[in-house]
């Protein structure tokens, strides 16, 4: 490079940076200082107008269009900025232009000389002490410290120990000094687990929580986990049966809390030294049994436990739960709707006593219901209604299958899943029970006319069908055995209604189905073994089993063997389709045997050529 280009270069580079150093000039000529680091995205002339109106100082406006949230607080009145410096310009506290972290002219001089009440909350106590960064440990939406967005409930900084048993105002026990210094005078002991009533509501707090007081852990579901059981547990766990919490004495039992006999009705009136002779606190020297004290009444052997009864001590107009319970002691249990029949139902007030009650009888049915089917079934058992009712219920009854089987006409196949009422049609009362016809013409339609009159004659509809299913016959087919297919075709396939049975109303035809094939099945040769001769049946090639013929013996079933170049011959070479009208078969049947039929005769010369 030679001194000229350089001198140029050194030229061009010094003009660029005495460039740059004019414009830092200029920039600093215009602005007073950096901005804090906050407001660092804001450096350069550029922006000035964000802040900053036309030969204007800084509006409160402008600041509070970036910082909306302390604009919230002065519009509602709230806070430092709401209550002491509302109306007020933003830069007479915050000071810009000086970099670093910027400027904040705190009353007082600093954060912790700041007159707390100022913000509408004065800290009292042990709050007055506490650093202003151990509450004031938030960021708001810009990721910047705020000493904004906290609440005064305690519940905010401090956890309830309580769970909100005792609601979110702290204050109603404990004050801002410390949290060990309780107003019992005020505590609302309702809200606690334990509710004071009576007695219990004049006792001195360090009674129960000692000294120094301990508020938690204590054991208070029973009576004995604060006080002394001077009975030795033999009245059980539950002072509050004898005791209540007004006054340890005198102790009144409760009707139900007496051990063994109850104190309700007629003993509630007696004194406790009339069976307590030893004592109160001492079981009677008689006993404690009722016949201890009461002589029996009853002839009947009931037994000495009079309270299963007369449980109340009510000895008369015994509640009926009780009567039907004591019914069970007598010679006649009282099960299903009897339980439910009002005692003067048997028992009828017109009666005398001893008829009503000892020498009433119950030994049969009839003694208290009428027979509603007079007398149909007195030669069983005299008629007794148990052998097809029960106390459950007239309806339904117990006669069944197993039952009608001891009847003339014995219960099978689907006979037994027929409703009563197909065969009993009467109404006497319920149902005529006595039917008189047992042949199943009596009851069912012959649909085959007079076609099997003979075995009719032999046995009726027994003859072919059971009562396990009308469409299940025993049928003898040894006239025509069915073999192959036929063994499982449907009996409708061959024996279905002609038109004759159809217009005289009767069921299929199973006299004089013809036995040929082609009764049943169409010809497919059409006619080619039936109308030529000699005329030949179908099973002279096709079985039973399926119409198609798994090997063709053509010696033994056509009468010409095949030799030589026959041999392997393709059948349609010489069993061509045909066409007969509509219908196309093969034609199996050829007119001739001779060669000439199929082949040409290569030997024959026309005239002239000999």
């Amino acid at each position: 490079m030679t001194s000229a280009r350089l001198r140029t270069l050194v030229v061009v580079l010094l003009a660029f940076w005495g460039l740059g150093l004019a414009r830092l000039a200029y920039a600093q000529l215009l602005s007073p200082g950096p901005l804090s680091k906050a407001h660092a995205s804001l450096e350069g002339d550029q922006h000035c107008n964000d802040c900053h109106s036309s030969g204007k100082r800084v509006s409160q406006g402008g600041c509070l269009n970036c910082h909306a949230d302390i604009g919230a607080k002065i519009a509602a009145g709230q806070g430092l900025h709401g209550l002491r410096y509302k109306g007020k310009p933003c830069e007479s506290c915050h000071v810009e232009h000086l970099g670093g972290g910027g400027t904040i002219r705190w009353p007082g001089g600093a954060p912790s000389k700041l007159d707390h009440s100022q913000t509408g909350w004065p800290l009292e106590g042990a709050h007055a002490g506490t650093p202003c960064n151990k509450c004031h440990d938030k960021g708001n939406a810009r990721g910047a410290h705020t000493y904004l967005g906290l609440s005064t409930a305690c519940a905010s900084c401090h956890k309830d120990p309580h769970d909100g048993r005792f609601g979110p105002t702290c204050k109603s026990c404990h004050d801002e000094q410390t949290w060990k210094n309780v107003k019992t005078d005020s505590f609302n002991h309702d809200l606690a687990r334990f509710i004071l009533r009576g007695a219990h509501q004049t006792t001195p707090c360090a009674k129960c929580h000692s000294e120094p007081p301990r508020w938690t852990g204590f054991d208070f579901a029973a009576c004995t986990d604060c006080h002394r059981d001077v009975h030795r547990g033999k009245f059980g766990p539950t002072c509050t049966n004898c005791h209540n919490e007004s006054r340890f004495k005198p102790a009144v039992m409760k009707p139900g809390a007496h051990p063994g006999t109850s104190l309700a009705n007629g003993h509630s009136t007696v004194a406790c030294r009339t069976c307590h002779d030893r004592g109160n606190l001492l079981p009677p020297s008689r006993g404690v049994a009722c016949v201890s004290c009461h002589k029996p009444v009853h002839e009947a052997a009931f037994g000495n436990a009079c309270a299963t009864c007369h449980g109340t001590i009510q000895w008369l107009g015994l509640a009926r739960a009780v009567s039907l319970a004591a019914h069970e002691k007598t010679a006649y249990p009282l099960t299903g709707q009897h339980e439910s029949v009002d005692c003067a139902r048997c028992h009828k007030p017109n009666l005398p006593e001893s008829a009503r009650y000892r020498e009433l009888a119950f030994d049969r049915c009839v003694d208290c219901h009428e027979d509603a089917h007079r007398g149909e079934f007195s030669s069983r058992d005299k008629g007794e209604c148990g052998h097809c009712h029960s106390t459950g219920g007239f309806r339904k009854t117990s006669f069944g299958v197993l039952a009608h089987a001891s009847t003339r006409f014995p219960l099978e196949g689907t006979h037994t899943a027929s409703p009563c009422s197909s065969c009993h049609k009467g109404s006497h009362p319920l149902l005529d029970l006595h039917v008189q016809g047992k042949a199943c013409t009596d009851c069912h339609e012959n649909p085959h006319g007079t076609q099997f009159s003979k075995e009719m004659a032999q046995g009726g509809c027994a003859h072919c069908h059971a009562p396990t299913g009308w469409h299940l016959p025993k049928i003898d087919h040894s006239t025509w055995p069915l073999t192959g297919a036929h063994a499982t075709a449907e009996c409708d396939a061959c024996h279905h209604p002609t038109d004759e049975d159809r217009k005289s109303g009767r069921g299929a035809s199973y006299r004089g189905i013809p036995r040929k094939c082609g009764g049943c099945h169409d010809d497919p040769h059409l006619g080619q073994f039936r109308l030529s001769e000699p005329s030949l049946e179908c099973n002279r090639c096709h079985g039973t089993t399926e119409f198609r013929i798994p090997s063709f013996d053509h010696t033994a079933l056509a009468g010409w063997a095949l030799t030589g170049a026959h041999e392997k011959t393709a059948c349609v070479k010489c069993h061509a389709t045909t066409a007969v009208g509509e219908r196309t078969t093969t034609r199996w049947r050829l007119p001739s045997a001779e060669c000439r039929f199929c082949h040409a005769d290569p030997h024959h010369q026309p005239e002239g050529h000999r």
